[in-house]
């Protein structure tokens, strides 16, 4: 108002009489009173939110019920474990079980927060999406970012073979079936670290849990919101050898985002796998996202036809030219992730779709559902992704 007022005031040649400068006041006046509550609703979603965030680093704790898996050490891991002083050289850890390292984003006071638990896909690590959780943490969530030891960084450049070990990953047994259990000891951890834990104690959401996760980690959130892995691929072969696999979904899990999710082919899924999808979950993909084993970016769209309908809960956004690791980001992290040439472009509306979907199901934020709709993302469209598209059903 005070530079409409200047306005009327200092324009040169104005002149305007008391009655026609008390009217343009009234005028201004009630139009930003009326425009002012529009634009507070207004918000960019990809943005970071208002809160202070913090983060907790658990490098060793272990599942005591479960086996490690044993994975030769990259030199360059080795040298750093040696100069800190942590564990041998030979990379043998110190705890007993299978170690599940969780990296902890959180806003520094305040709370109860839902907690989102994230899963990398293949050859990554607690840091591959570091600047999406630091994001969400920024937005009121409590982010539990969890390393897969099986299919992490290490086990990715061991032997110098890493498309080869890419494929053993996707396709081990004890690593395809172990990631859920992973994300559910996770979630054991934050029930006790809400109670018990000086920093955390009190401050975690625990009636309200989202999953997100990529491309290995798609499969692992859609795991464990209740599809059924597939035996056709795995080795060694689990018996009958073909057919369904077991019912690994945590039924604590309120919701999950699967980014570059799996279709109804090699290594993963069947067309019977969907059938049991229980909570709402959304699927994120685009034209460039190719699957594996050479399936076209198309299969991932189509197999949104899989999905049990579920009152228009469920959730599919597709992005033009979004390549397969746009959709992770570790910006500002130690350990940096593989280039990708659209990523900014493909991270401004993935972030924003992934808040508001959250924000749906685990805050029961009203304006989120017309939101996150084709019309409400159209304006986090820049550069390379230069169209959107969203499925419901």
């Amino acid at each position: 108002m005070a530079f409409s007022l200047r306005w009327i005031s200092e324009k040169p040649g104005t002149s305007l009489g008391f009655e026609t400068a008390v009217f343009l006041l009234l005028f201004v006046m009630v139009s930003e009173a009326v425009a002012e509550p529009f634009q507070r609703d207004v918000q960019d979603e990809s943005m970071q939110g208002s809160l202070e965030f913090m983060k907790l680093d658990f490098p060793e704790i272990a599942d005591s019920r479960r086996s490690d898996v044993q994975v030769p050490e990259s030199p360059v891991r080795a040298l750093s474990r040696f100069r800190r002083g942590r564990d041998r050289v030979d990379g043998a850890s110190s705890v007993r079980g299978r170690r599940i390292p969780i990296q902890v984003h959180i806003p520094k006071s305040g709370g109860p927060f839902p907690i989102i638990v994230v899963s990398h896909g293949a050859g990554g690590n607690l840091e591959t999406h570091y600047a999406q959780a630091q994001h969400l943490a920024s937005h009121g969530y409590a982010v539990l970012c969890v390393e897969h030891i099986g299919s992490n960084t290490d086990r990715l450049r061991s032997g110098l073979r890493p498309l080869e070990n890419v494929n053993h990953m996707i396709r081990d047994a004890s690593e395809v079936l172990g990631r859920p259990k992973d994300i559910s000891f996770a979630i054991d951890q934050a029930i006790e670290w809400n109670e018990k834990h000086n920093a955390l104690r009190g401050r975690l959401d625990t009636q309200h849990i989202g999953v997100l996760g990529h491309s290995f980690g798609a499969y692992t959130t859609m795991v464990v919101c209740g599809l059924r892995p597939a035996l056709d691929w795995l080795e060694p072969p689990i018996a009958p050898g073909k057919g369904l696999g077991p019912d690994l979904r945590d039924q604590r899990v309120s919701c999950g985002v699967a980014l570059s999710p799996q279709g109804a082919d090699e290594p993963f899924f069947i067309r019977e796998s969907f059938a049991s999808l229980r909570v709402p979950l959304m699927g994120i993909s685009g034209s460039q996202d190719k699957q594996q084993g050479g399936l076209p970016p198309i299969n991932r769209y189509n197999a949104f036809e899989l999905w049990p309908p579920r009152r228009g809960s469920h959730c599919f956004v597709w992005l033009a030219n979004a390549h397969h690791l746009d959709f992770t980001d570790s910006t500002g992290a130690q350990k940096q992730g593989i280039r990708s040439p659209n990523r900014n472009d493909v991270q401004r509306v993935v972030r924003a779709a992934t808040l508001l979907f959250f924000d749906m199901h685990l805050k029961s934020k009203s304006t989120a559902a017309s939101e996150l709709s084709t019309q409400g993302l159209k304006k986090y469209l820049q550069g390379a992704v230069d169209s959107v598209e969203v499925r419901t059903k």
